[in-house]
């Protein structure tokens, strides 16, 4: 374990208030946001390395927890529960010849996941046991979604898939003509699906048809976050939308003229603010309403890890293997920790504790410190 380092005083305010973190972006609308508190004072409380037995791997898919277990896969296709409290391992499971890069999904007793094989698997809580699997054909990039009975997965073939959440059989198919890497967030009876193509889609959850489209200008993987009837994102031209939901239409574009760069964070979000990374070595915040830019943060190195907002803090992580927390009203740096190896995963919170992993295999957990100083 790295020295301890403390953080400071820590009210998450926004959109999740229950304890767990069970999908990629925390809550249904993909708002990177949390309401529940965490303690004053933080340090790392530990590490987990994915180094272990026949495991090399290291992680860039974003953890799930609940029940006070961390459930996150790597790289090197091994899949890992921990305890959240002690950084224990609970249970590994190991599946031959692939590699998990995108995160876990929780849903009751269940965990679902794809692999870059393509391959979707149901798998038990308690101790990884198959349920069932699906083999997509395509890889898989991103999160899957589990909405009802249904579970969405989108693939680098260009596929939305609904397969039954018990049996995993295929319901229905939406295709477009480009990779699909974003989570595809559910707004009532749409999936949201910003796509490589170019254009967003609105897809009909139940049937698979298309509803609504509108151009994007360029090509994304990153997750619509939603809030107030809009869809926010960016794209690989560097462009950040605001989309109306119901039609389809732009609402307002926020470009960097001075540096614009391609952006592949999902955005974190609150009703005051929108805070996202992007692939120019910064982050930035933005007005939701108008668009208008209300500061940007020099990283010094990109940014892929999604964003999270914590309170009167924003809290992400670089390639370069930095953490940072940053003041969201005066865009000052509050905090920062250099691990080493490189943040693609972005952070997960539940019961008063950030949990993120970092390429080179290593799981951190921050918490409750016994000493330090406060941050007012």
């Amino acid at each position: 374990m790295a020295n301890a380092c403390l953080l400071g005083v820590l009210l998450f305010t926004q959109s999740t208030s229950n304890a767990d973190w069970p999908v990629f972006r925390g809550d249904a609308n993909a708002s990177g946001a949390v309401t529940v508190k965490l303690p004053a004072e933080l340090e790392e409380l530990w590490t987990y390395s994915a180094k272990d037995g026949d495991s090399e791997g290291g992680f860039e898919g974003t953890a799930a927890i609940a029940n006070g277990i961390v459930y996150v896969g790597d790289f090197d296709g091994t899949f890992h529960a921990v305890d959240l409290k002690t950084g224990e391992k609970k249970w590994t499971k190991r599946f031959e010849d692939t590699g998990f890069l995108a995160a876990t999904t929780i849903a009751g007793k269940h965990l679902y996941l794809g692999d870059y094989n393509g391959i979707v698997r149901c798998l038990s809580t308690e101790d990884g046991s198959e349920v069932w699997q699906y083999d997509t054909k395509s890889e898989v990039n991103a999160a899957v979604n589990v909405h009802g009975e249904a579970v969405l997965v989108t693939t680098e073939g260009g596929s939305l898939l609904s397969l039954d959440k018990a049996t995993g059989d295929n319901r229905w198919e939406y295709t477009i003509d480009s990779p699909l890497r974003c989570w595809p967030t559910v707004v009532k009876n749409r999936v949201l699906l910003a796509g490589c193509d170019g254009v967003l889609h609105a897809v009909d959850v139940e049937k698979g048809k298309q509803l609504d489209t509108v151009s994007i200008e360029g090509p994304t993987g990153c997750t619509p976050a939603v809030m107030k009837g809009r869809a926010y994102f960016g794209t690989e031209d560097g462009n950040f939308f605001a989309v109306q939901l119901d039609p389809l239409e732009i609402a307002w574009k926020y470009r960097d003229t001075k540096r614009s760069s391609g952006v592949r964070t999902a955005a974190a979000l609150t009703k005051d603010i929108v805070v996202f990374g992007s692939q120019g070595k910064k982050v930035y915040a933005i007005n939701p309403e108008k668009g208008e830019p209300l500061w940007e943060f020099p990283t010094r190195s990109r940014v892929e890890s999604s964003p999270l907002i914590v309170g009167k803090f924003a809290f992400f992580g670089t390639v370069r293997g930095r953490l940072y927390l940053v003041d969201l009203k005066s865009s000052e740096e509050v905090w920062q920790l250099n691990t080493g190896g490189s943040f693609i995963a972005s952070p997960a919170v539940s019961d008063e504790r950030i949990v993120i992993g970092n390429t080179d295999g290593t799981l951190y957990c921050f918490g409750r410190a016994e000493t330090g100083i406060e941050i007012n």
